[in-house]
């Protein structure tokens, strides 16, 4: 009776594992569900121009929007687009409430080891910016000073390597050059292209040379590895046809 009860036992925990991976297979891949769908969701954090903002009429922005919606069209789906707080996209992706992230994302080895990289599609490097009048010129004079910079960001890893310094993490870029301006921050490390865009204002100014090299690219969750094909295939295809020098040149990049 007990040998019974054991083999039953074993027999059971055979034919729930046989439904388990019939109903993965049935689920099918990321990829799958984006192409019987027609859609991609992405996480995305509208406060990064020129790469993602919100325009005057409400609509989002930006070089990484262009350049998504124009990946987007090679594979055949169009992209809805989630709005969360940057720092939150990376857990979005890998819970799957996201199809992937795009919003500026700097490849890492720490973003790495949570989530997989596309081929790299810019290439960009972090930066000191701080008001005109500041007498601040390299990040050797951010000794005692308090710097501004998003939560969640490759700025904030430089910002932390600067002895001597407060680091304070907004949500947002916005946030922190709000800040900087209202002198309640004395810099702001930032993303060159992202720094530019609010040295436009004629407020701030950079100071020094780039602290960092780095690459952006589109996120996946781990495993998911048709679909970060299937970006890096459609990147290469907007690459070839000059829509994506077209992009670059429109977000002067």
């Amino acid at each position: 009776m007990k040998f019974n009860k054991i083999r039953m036992m074993i027999v059971l925990a055979a034919i729930i594992s046989l439904c388990a991976m019939t109903t993965v297979a049935q689920a099918g891949t990321t990829l799958d569900k984006v192409k019987k769908e027609g859609v991609i969701t992405v996480g995305n954090s509208p406060d990064y121009p020129p790469f993602e903002a919100i325009g005057d009429s409400g609509e989002r922005v930006g070089f990484d929007v262009d350049l998504l919606n124009a990946i987007a069209a090679k594979m055949g789906v169009k992209v809805k687009w989630v709005t969360m707080d940057f720092a939150a996209i990376v857990t979005a992706t890998q819970s799957g409430q996201v199809d992937m992230g795009m919003s500026g994302f700097s490849i890492s080895p720490e973003r790495a080891e949570q989530v997989s990289f596309s081929a790299p599609y810019i290439a960009s490097g972090q930066v000191i910016v701080v008001r005109n009048d500041s007498d601040i010129k390299s990040a050797a004079d951010l000794k005692g000073r308090k710097i501004a910079v998003q939560l969640g960001t490759t700025g904030e890893q430089e910002a932390d390597k600067i002895e001597g310094a407060e680091v304070v993490k907004p949500e947002s870029y916005n946030i922190a050059f709000m800040m900087l301006n209202n002198k309640v921050a004395d810099a702001v490390i930032a993303d060159i292209s992202v720094a530019d865009e609010f040295v436009k204002q004629g407020k701030f100014k950079r100071a020094g040379e780039p602290l960092s090299y780095e690459e952006f690219a589109m996120i996946t969750r781990k495993g998911n590895d048709d679909l970060l094909q299937a970006l890096n295939n459609a990147l290469e295809a907007v690459k070839a046809d000059g829509s994506y020098a077209a992009i670059v040149k429109k977000w002067n990049l």
